[in-house]
């Protein structure tokens, strides 16, 4: 959904074919992994890029965030088309950024991808293979191509279908509920997201369903038999993000309001960021070192925040509030949200983008100096 656990231990086949699990909830051992730390909260005097011309406060009439992180509404970015507005209420969905061609894709429940171009100006409804718009594209990434548009890989947790197309969306491949393993029955699969590791790698997590994450060949698709977390890791496994650069995966742990940390080359967790209880977790975002959360809930079931982690520090840089202090007020519910940056270097300008949900919604905001 992008801009871009425990000891794997082998365990008993429940089907014909071998598989290998991690975090089972039977009576094999297994390592639980790093305990949960309690994020700590910090303030940032400066950014990774040059803060906005400063602004006085009388000039702006919503801000919300703390220190370089504060954020104030774009309230005529991302227009919906109006054939797709009797749908935003229903929307349960997702957001990418096609980074070079400056367009964003939000997934609409029963109506597909809406792309927004011209600086979130303009929008339209993306006509494609009808799988696109037949269920809910509930999380999605994208992965840059030298020469080549863009590959999408998005989870259809309605059709129960990993989705693989370009920017095109004519053509789409499919991918559907594992063989053998947890799902040997063939029941319990809901996926919620899926990450591009490289080209060859996609990770899909099955939040709604029996909550494994695991690993598939990106050409042909075809999973590799690996299944991670499960109930012990968490309830609701619902985002799944890969860091390059880290050569890690970001999970959002829905209810228990942690974000994994977990490492492809040991297959261990290295980290559980534990979240004020209530921050129920949605979905991961990486920009730098600056991992975005939008929560479902925030503590003692306030409306959803928007958290950035500096992952460096470790620490949460500004709790972001769309509906109290921003007056979006359908952003009851934060259930996926990105970063959104033009331009490049220290002078580059940063946004998030957020998609909300019951009532569904999107929308904007723009990095902001108030002079004190």
């Amino acid at each position: 959904m992008k801009t871009p656990l425990s000891l794997a231990v082998a365990c008993t086949a429940l089907a014909s074919a071998p598989f290998l699990l991690a975090h089972d909830s039977g009576s094999t051992p297994h390592d639980h992994g790093p305990s949960p730390v309690p994020v700590i909260f910090q303030v940032e005097k400066k950014g990774p890029v040059k803060a906005p011309a400063a602004q006085d406060k009388s000039h702006v009439s919503h801000v919300s965030g703390q220190g370089f992180w504060k954020f104030a509404p774009v309230t005529t970015a991302m227009p919906v088309p109006a054939e797709a507005q009797p749908f935003v209420k229903g929307a349960h969905g997702t957001l990418i950024v096609d980074s070079e061609r400056d367009v964003v894709y939000w997934g609409l429940e029963k109506v597909g991808w809406i792309g927004f171009s011209d600086r979130l100006k303009n929008s339209w409804i993306v006509k494609g293979d009808p799988a696109i718009a037949s269920g809910n594209l509930h999380g999605a990434d994208i992965l840059p191509r030298k020469g080549q548009l863009p590959l999408v890989i998005a989870a259809d947790n309605v059709e129960g279908e990993i989705l693989l197309s370009d920017t095109t969306f004519r053509t789409v491949e499919k991918l559907k509920i594992p063989d053998g393993g947890p799902y040997a029955d063939k029941k319990g699969w809901a996926p919620t997201d899926a990450a591009f590791a490289g080209d060859k790698t996609i990770w899909v997590t099955d939040g709604y369903g029996r909550h494994w994450f695991m690993d598939a060949d990106a050409k042909p698709m075809k999973y590799r038999g690996n299944f991670y977390g499960g109930d012990s890791m968490s309830q609701t496994p619902h985002g799944i993000t890969f860091d390059p650069k880290r050569n890690e995966l970001y999970v959002s742990a829905r209810p228990e309001a942690q974000v994994h940390e977990w490492s492809l080359k040991t297959r261990k967790s290295l980290a559980v960021h534990q979240l004020p209880k209530g921050s129920a977790a949605c979905d991961t975002d990486l920009w730098g070192d600056y991992l975005l959360v939008p929560c479902l809930t925030g503590p003692n079931n306030t409306p959803g925040p928007l958290y950035i982690i500096n992952l460096k520090t470790k620490a949460v840089v500004s709790t972001i509030k769309p509906k109290e202090d921003l007056g979006y007020g359908y952003a009851q519910h934060m259930h996926d949200a990105c970063w959104y940056v033009v331009g490049k270097g220290r002078s580059a300008k940063v946004y998030i983008l957020f998609t909300a949900w019951n009532p569904g919604g999107v929308g904007a905001l723009e990095l902001v100096n108030i002079k004190d």
